[in-house]
Parts: structure tokens; sequence; C-alpha cells
């Protein structure tokens, strides 16, 4: 077990504790405790200063600032917030300071002090971030939708030129680079270059398809801001071909010549972390005056962990450090948790960057109750984790349509009462299986099942594929093609969802009539009536659920020790059926037990068995009598944005999200924990829609809750959203992309509007090689190419190195395009790169 001792040396802003409320700055008792609020200070000399309303979202890399944001709890707040008053309603305060990358210490420790002197004004109940420039959390960056700006001075026409960074895939992030230098260009970046007549967009060959929609949204922001006359697009590689009043500008102060671009796989915008499973749990302590930091164990972690006498710091390594303070831990180790917590980190030789959060017992973030594998939330506020109460008994498709809401939290689109087809994996073929054995599966076999329903406007389908536990792999890669096939067929209808067995999805079991039976072996050792022919008058099922919607059944060995008090089983001998049901059965468990056992059926209730009963299991025998509490770990819906760059998997969370939130160029994951519906725009990349499968699949391999693989995986294309998705969304709308502008077409509108303002003509040359890979190489100059091969970049491709110079450089060294050089035959291809000493 690590034991770490922190001391004086380990410390770096400065924290107090046990301020009085007389103490308390005059900025923060303007604070009214039971209203909503967003308000932002900053640290002058000394001081904390309200920053005016029209400033908030622009911060100043030099110095610090604190950020409060009070809410009901699990709502949204941001620069938008209006202060209002809020009774019955429990609210959540965060507190966040910020720290700019050229802070000066005494500000940041300043900083730091106001933070905990704001906790003990509102009762010692906030949780406090510490937060810094380029590695805010996700929950900071929510606070403004519109995006952030990182300066490092005010504007002014006679500091001219600047140079900006646009970061941020979700949120955008402007951020003003320290000078105007190649050196800070790279190829999965876009810069922008502000001049006293011209902006101009670089766009880097590997950018973010997100990234490049906020620079083309911020450049026409910042025209109209600082009155610019014109935008002009650059792009990576194609410097030579601005017009050549643009060209003389740039070259003014990025001299073309000098050009040095780093490829993507170095860039600083991919610095932030891999998602990652590891999580550890450490006790904190006071020995002596010294404090000691104890590893209690490793993940996965349960609520039950944490004891409210103590203080406890969750690690999740690069990713964030928690400290947890119990409620009835003294009030030195509340006001020390945070400072504790970054001894912690500079002990543990993290980065300086990384995230550091206190939590206090009872006033929970859900992002912190999400690293829990359970969590039970004593509250019973909405929104905290208590399932409201379903008091609808229609589930039709249009009354879905209508209360999208409601679809989403049953997880219901209708209620079943479509068509459905039905097919079986059969080596590599697919068998339809008549409708009277719908509902009986094997588990060594893999289904497919259409199904088809009526809406408000239109026929609609869906395509489910279910994967037996002992089916063969073989198998399974056969279903997974031949849902893609089917689906092409039919034009591609928008939802495909993998199913695997044991974490059937409500409506998956709806289609079945609560009727669903999973036997053991395969469809062909069982006849029509999906009796086994070795045991055709003898099966022994498990029955789960209590609706429609929950209801199956597994078979099982017929043995006494399979039995277990909180469920009904069915004993099936020929035509008749005893239903044995546990003690801690209900009502409607037992009427979906009847459901499996036909007509002839006899009841048998748990310590009321005949002796012959048992004997038909084998004999009496020990088993499960323990009451199971389903005790409320409901989990909100959360939505991220997966990639996976130079093999290295991350996800960023977009808290409160909205429909705006689902770019046409991205593929979105929404995780609503026992389902995983995977969004695909319309404009994703082919390699994100192929790779979108085994990225949810590492999405849930990489929780730190300790997730199940085999839930419920849902294929969304945009478009054929079904009300089980669209519901998680604020007032849905369907036409929203009607008239959605892409990156290519904002560029195109401000390229024309430039030139009808300025009178010139549009630069007809298209950014293009002619060839769709050439531009996705990583470039390099000239002289690096024509080293010999064992000393080339590890990603160079030595038999064609042409591959890697950028546009400009083709033309300049090989008098043509790659357009034209891909078509001359290949001797001819050979004597020009010999001679340009690239062979």
């Amino acid at each position: 077990m690590q034991i770490i001792e922190l001391h004086q040396s380990d410390y770096d802003e400065s924290y107090s504790n046990g301020i009085s409320s007389s103490s308390v700055d005059t900025a923060f008792r303007k604070i009214n405790k039971s209203s909503t609020a967003f308000l932002i200070w900053r640290i002058e000399n000394m001081s904390v200063i309200a920053v005016p309303r029209d400033q908030y979202g622009i911060f100043y890399d030099t110095d610090s600032y604190v950020v409060f944001a009070s809410s009901p709890y699990g709502q949204s707040v941001g620069i938008d917030t209006v202060s209002r008053e809020i009774r019955g309603t429990p609210l959540e305060y965060h507190v966040h300071f910020w720290l700019g990358a050229s802070t000066a210490p005494d500000k940041s420790g300043v900083a730091a002090y106001k933070t905990v002197e704001l906790d003990n004004f509102l009762n010692g109940t906030t949780t406090q971030h510490r937060e810094t420039q380029g590695n805010e959390s996700a929950r900071f960056k929510s606070y403004f939708k519109n995006g952030l700006r990182i300066l490092t001075s005010e504007y002014s026409i006679l500091s001219l030129p600047k140079l900006y960074k646009v970061k941020g895939k979700c949120t955008p992030v402007l951020v003003q680079m320290d000078g105007v230098s190649w050196d800070r260009f790279n190829s999965a970046d876009i810069l922008l270059l502000h001049t006293s007549s011209t902006l101009f967009v670089w766009v880097g060959r590997a950018a973010d398809a997100g990234e490049k929609l906020n620079a083309s949204k911020l450049s026409t922001e910042m025209k109209e801001q600082y009155n610019i006359p014109n935008i002009a697009f650059v792009d990576d590689g194609y410097e030579k071909t601005l017009q050549d009043e643009e060209k003389k500008q740039w070259n003014k102060y990025l001299p073309l010549d000098k050009r040095h671009v780093l490829p993507e796989n170095e860039s600083d915008s991919q610095s932030f972390f891999q998602r990652s499973a590891n999580i550890r749990l450490y006790k904190c302590s006071e020995n002596n005056g010294k404090y000691r930091v104890a590893e209690v164990k490793n993940g996965p972690l349960y609520q039950t962990d944490l004891e409210p006498d103590d203080v406890f710091i969750v690690d999740q390594e690069t990713l964030g450090i928690w400290v947890w303070v119990g409620k009835r831990a003294n009030e030195k180790e509340r006001g020390e948790a945070l400072r504790n917590a970054r001894g912690f980190v500079k002990k543990k030789k993290y980065p300086n960057n990384t995230k550091v959060t206190r939590v206090v017992d009872g006033y929970e973030p859900v992002e912190f109750k999400m690293l829990f594998s359970f969590w039970k939330d004593e509250s019973k506020a909405p929104g905290r984790g208590v399932k409201p109460t379903v008091l609808v008994s229609k589930f039709d498709a249009l009354t879905m349509e209508e209360r999208p809401s409601l679809a989403a939290e049953t997880q219901l689109i209708d209620d079943g009462s479509g068509t459905v087809t039905l097919w079986r994996i059969k080596q590599h073929n697919i068998v339809e299986i008549p409708k009277e054995r719908h509902g009986f599966f094997f588990n060594g076999d893999c289904y497919i099942v259409l199904y088809s329903y009526q809406t408000s406007t239109e026929e609609r389908h869906l395509l489910y594929y279910w994967l037996g536990s002992h089916a063969t792999q073989e198998e399974i890669i056969y279903a997974n093609a031949k849902v893609m096939e089917i689906d092409a067929e039919l034009g591609g209808l928008g939802f495909q969802a993998r199913v695997i067995q044991g974490r059937e999805p409500s409506h998956f079991l709806q289609l079945f009539k609560g009727k669903l039976i999973v036997f053991k072996g395969k469809g062909t050792d069982f006849d029509e009536s999906g009796r086994n022919l070795k045991h055709p008058l003898q099966y022994f099922l498990h029955v789960f659920g209590s609706t429609l919607a929950s209801s199956k059944a597994i078979q099982m060995q017929p043995k006494a020790s399979h039995l277990n008090s909180n469920y009904c089983y069915v004993l099936k001998r020929g035509k008749h059926a005893f239903i044995w049901c546990g003690h801690y059965s209900t009502g409607d468990q037992r009427e979906m037990a009847k459901l499996f056992a036909g007509k002839d059926f006899e009841l048998v209730l748990e310590g009321k068995e005949k002796p012959e009963f048992f004997d038909m299991l084998g004999g009496k025998a020990v088993y499960a009598t323990q009451l199971i509490r389903n005790d409320g770990d409901v989990r909100p819906p959360r939505l991220f944005h997966c990639s996976k760059i130079s093999g290295v998997f991350r996800v960023e969370e977009i808290f409160f999200f909205n429909q705006s939130d689902l770019l046409p160029e991205n593929v979105m994951l929404l995780d609503f924990f026992n389902v995983l519906y995977l969004w695909t725009g319309n404009l994703s990349s082919k390699e994100d829609q192929r790779q979108s499968l085994p990225m949810a699949l590492e999405y849930l391999q990489t929780d730190p809750c300790g997730r199940d693989i085999n839930i419920p995986i849902i294929h969304i294309s945009q478009g054929c959203e079904p009300p089980t998705f669209a519901g998680f969304f604020p007032s849905w709308n369907g036409k929203l992309w009607k008239g959605y502008k892409s990156f290519g077409k904002r560029r195109q509108d401000i390229e024309l509007t430039n030139a009808k303002t300025n009178g010139k003509e549009i630069n007809g040359y298209q950014k293009s090689s002619g060839h769709s890979d050439f531009d996705q190489y990583d470039k390099y100059p000239l002289n690096i190419l024509k080293e010999p091969n064992d000393k080339l970049p590890a990603r160079v491709d030595a038999l064609n190195k042409e591959l890697h110079l950028t546009h400009d450089d083709f033309v300049a060294v090989l008098k043509m395009t790659y357009l034209e050089f891909e078509k001359l035959p290949r001797w001819k291809q050979q004597e020009l790169k010999k001679r340009a000493g690239l062979f």
C-alpha cells in the first residue's frame, strides 16, 4: 500500500481556512445564496474586481480569475444566466479559480485564497475547481457556449499583426500567440493572422472539422468587431497560390522561404490526456503535524468506500484529482483540502496543469458521481437520481413521437405493434423464422430483427442484431456484415442496434410481447414449438421482468440451487407447468411468468413447495434468499465527442448539451448508462464512421466506474433519430439542419462576400492536388526528404517521398501538380524523382 507524506515544499498557491464571516470580501457579500447567478472576478492589485458582463468569456493569460456559478442541481448556467430566486429546490454552487499560463504566483495565490473565502461565505458547500489555461474542465467550458478568448494583451491597431490559434472541437477557444512565427504552425491546427488590412485563416490539412467550422465563425465575428476589410483563407501547403497582393502581405510577416510547419502528430493541440480506466482511492490523515495520504484501493470505486469522518482523494492520474471532504471532517481539513490535493499532484509528479477539484459530502456534482460504480442519492430533489414515475400506459408510436422525453425515459419507440421480420444466422446464410416461432432464441445463434412501424408521416424501419452468448465469432462477424448489407439494400435505415444476450433493451423485448425465451444450444436442436428435441417434455426457465418491455426467460439447468427469492421460475413438464414464486417476487412478476407457462400451470409459493417439486429439481439445495434492492442509481444522459488521433483515444464531454451540439461533421456518443447511442453526422468522414463501434467499445472499457461492455450499442444516422434518442435533447427540431452550412459553404460565402466588397475576382484556384490522399500525408521540407532512408522521419514512405512535399514545393520541384504527375508513365515519374533527389 502506497503512503505519501506531504511537506511544505509540496504546496504552491496560498490557501486559508477558518475565515470568519466578517472577513469575507465585499464583492462576495452581494451574492444572494438562494438565487441563480454567474459571476466573474479578476485579480487586480491583490483584490477581486468584477469583470464587466460584456467581457465575460475573455481571459488574459497573465491574470487569474474567480468564477462563481449557482443553479438548481443539474441545470445549466453560464454567461446568459439571469439572477432569480429559487425556492424549494436546492442550489449547487461551483467556484472555479482560473490561472492564465503566464499568471504571477501572487495572483494565483490570491485567487486560491479567495476561492476558500467564498466557499466559507456559502457555508462550505461549494465544489471548488482549479482550472488552468488550455486544460479547462468540461463544466467550465460549458458556461461559455459561444466560446472563450485567451488573450495576451488588449486590442490595439498599433500592436498588429497578431496571431491566434483556434482550438476546441465543441466549445471554440481563440488563443492569442505571444508572437508571429512559423514555429507556431502545425498541420493539425487552424491559425488566424490579423493584419491591418486582412484576416488570414490558415487551415492545417489535418485540422479537425469542428475547429474549421469554429474558425469560420470566429473570423466573421472578428472582421465585424475590428472592422477588418478582408478575410483570406490559406491552405496548408498552398500558400503560394494566394493572390499577389495577399501573398505579399502574408510574406511580410511569415516569409514563405522560411516556412516551417510541424506534422499533426507533434501538435500541442493534441496534448490533452488519453482517456484511461485507471482510478485509485486514497485516505488522508494528519499525524504529528504531518499530512499523510494512504492508498486504499484501485477501482472500481463504490460510494460506501467514502467515510464521512475523513477526507479522501480520488486519483485519475493526469485526467484529474478529486478531493472528497466528509461531512464530519474537521474545519482545518475542509479548508485545506484543495491545498493538500495540489501537494499530492506535485508529489506524484503529475503535470502542473492537472485538474484539481474539491467536493463536499452531500453536495457532490454529477461528474464526480459518475466515477463510481454505484451512487445512491439521499436527496429527493428533481434531477438527483430519483427516477420519476411514469403515469402513462399508452406507448404507441404517435404518443412517443409527441412526447419524446417519455420515449427517452422508457426507451420505448412504440408499443411493438408493428411488423417483425426475424432471421437466424446459419453458417454463411440467413434463414427467416416463421412468425409462430418468434421469441424462441438460442444462445448458440445470432439473429437479425427488422422492425417496421408507422409514424404520423411515414413508415420507419429499425434493425437489431442479437448475439447469443455461445455464438461463434464467425457467425457474429457474419451477422454484423449482413446487417450492413440489409441496411444498404433498404436505402440506409439510420438505426442499427447491437444487442448482446442478457442485455436486451426495452423496445427489443417489447417486440416479442414479453415472451422472449433464450434456450441453450442452437436452433437446429429444437422443434418448431421451441422444445428441445433431446428433452421435449421438460425445461426450466428463470423469468426476469415485470412488464412486457422487461420480461424474458432464460433456460437453466433444473437444479434447486439456481432458485432465487427475488424471481419467478417456470418448470415445464409436458403440457403442465409449475410457476415457482420467490418471497420477494411481485404480482407483476408472477403475471409475466404466466406468459411462459401456458394454460395448464400450478403456482408454487416459496416455503410451500411439495416434496415432489424439489424431486423434479434433483433435490433440495441452498439458493440465494437475500433481498435485492434497486435503490435508484439513475444516471443522467451524457454526450461526448470521441476521436482517435495518432492511435490515442480521447473523449470530450459536452455539459448541458442541446441539439446544436450535434455537428453533421462529427460522430457523437450519447451515454444513457444501460444503452449507448452512436450518432453519425451526414458530413462525418468514412474513417470516423468505420471507427465508431471500436471507439464505443473502448469508451466502455476505459470508463473508470467499470462498465458492462455488453450493453446495447445503437447506431443512429442524422435525420433518422427515433424519439428514444431525440427525447434527451430539449426542444428537438427535426428541421434544424435544413439550412446547415458546413465549413466549405461558409468559406465559399465569405470569399464571395469579400470579392463583391473589394471588387476582386474570386480566386478560381481550388485547393486540391487532384488526388484524394495527397493532402493526408505528413509534409516535410525538401532538404529533409533528400536525407538517406535511414535518417528519414518514421512516417515518411521512402518509396514515395514526393507524397510528403507540400503542394507548393511539389510544383516548385517537379514543375507540375500531383494530378499531372500521377498521369505520367511510371518510368517518367522515376526519372523526375531522380532529378529532384527524391528517388
